[in-house]
């Protein structure tokens, strides 16, 4: 396995501590500060796993070694290394003790300055099976009492947003549930996100193309390639920072993404009074697509074309018709069709208190919950 550089570890004892860490979480962190504290050289922290384990979909083994290689990045006293099961070709726990210490061996040489080889090493473990099959193997362990801190990675997959406070910070990113509200324009989407943000006490984005229009004095029917892909780019890295932002308590709100931009990009290309040509849309096409792949929807409101275009002095009126309104519509069904996205859709067609109404309720369902 490639391990990314760190400083190696001095001193007359360092402490180890390995897990799954599907999450990473405050329990983990109980271990984890004791064998950094405890030892004068630190503590090495190995994240353990195997192709299809626990972790999967959401936190496969190389994500979640980066993860918490994340979180300890600015932390010289504590080294993170991996171990996958399934790539040295090992039996799971408990048949491949001896394989997987052979592995863990060649990780303590990488870890450890050349001086301090020979320095005592001491696991932190909270199981007594752990222990027994360290120390008939000639090392030294300490059992940890978890019921000081009763959490675990299983209570948390089950209901994120319940044990929120616990998942240490790089790991709230998977279990954020990610709500997109879209449409056409002038479907009241905006109002509808923000408002939901705020009930909800939970961030949310606006369309960033509109920040961009307004600075860069461009009107719609003047966007050409490099505008569309600004768009797809400012809105991703918009709503990519506000999922990972401190303000995000598990629930997030999105009133644009790629599928939106993507949706103007072609209808626009069509047309011979816009800048964009179909060749150009071709390869706005491929980054929408690409953006979109890299995004995670768990809910995605779509709501119908309805009532009258409000006239915001932004927008191209030659498209507030409601035919081009739905010919609009129909292109972003089939762009999140083709996404792969649809089963997570639900259509709204009311009135704004009944849309407003239906996904606060879906909402705190989720919450309740813990699952989307």
């Amino acid at each position: 396995m490639n391990y990314t550089y760190q400083t190696p570890l001095k001193g007359g004892s360092i402490g180890v501590v390995f897990g799954s860490f599907a999450p990473l979480h405050q329990g983990h962190l109980d271990e984890i500060m004791r064998a950094k504290k405890e030892n004068e050289g630190g503590c090495i922290v190995v994240v353990c796993g195997y192709d299809g384990d626990k972790g999967e979909p959401l936190m496969p083994h190389c994500k979640r070694y980066r993860y918490v290689r994340e979180f300890f990045a600015n932390d010289d006293l504590v080294s993170v290394y991996a171990i996958n099961d399934t790539e040295i070709g090992i039996g799971k726990y408990p048949t491949g003790w001896d394989g997987w210490l052979k592995e863990f061996f060649k990780i303590w040489e990488l870890a450890v300055d050349k001086d301090s080889l020979q320095a005592e090493r001491i696991w932190y473990v909270g199981e007594k099976d752990y222990q027994q099959g360290l120390e008939q193997r000639g090392e030294k362990s300490i059992l940890l009492d978890r019921s000081l801190n009763p959490i675990s990675a299983t209570m948390i997959r089950e209901n994120p947003i319940a044990h929120w406070d616990k998942i240490t910070f790089p790991f709230r990113r998977v279990f954020s549930t990610n709500i997109l509200i879209c449409g056409t324009a002038s479907e009241g989407k905006t109002i509808m996100t923000a408002d939901l943000g705020k009930y909800f006490n939970a961030p949310y984005s606006w369309e960033w193309a509109r920040d961009y229009i307004r600075e860069s004095c461009v009107s719609d029917w003047e966007f050409d390639s490099a505008d569309f892909m600004a768009f797809l780019e400012g809105q991703y890295n918009l709503n990519k920072k506000l999922i990972n932002s401190p303000a995000n308590h598990g629930v997030f709100f999105a009133d644009s993404d790629s599928m939106v931009t993507r949706m103007y990009a072609e209808y626009y290309s069509k047309d011979d009074r816009c800048a964009i040509t179909p060749q150009e849309f071709e390869k706005i096409a491929v980054m929408a697509d690409e953006i979109t792949r890299k995004s995670r929807w768990d809910k995605i409101y779509l709501l119908c074309p309805h009532g009258a275009f409000t006239d915001d002095h932004e927008r191209f009126m030659a498209h507030s018709g409601m035919k081009e309104r739905w010919e609009l519509f129909e292109i972003l069904c089939k762009n999140i069709r083709e996404s792969g996205n649809w089963e997570k859709v639900t259509v709204l067609d009311g009135g704004y208190w009944n849309n407003f109404k239906k996904i606060v309720d879906d909402v705190k369902g989720i919450i309740n919950n813990g699952k989307s």
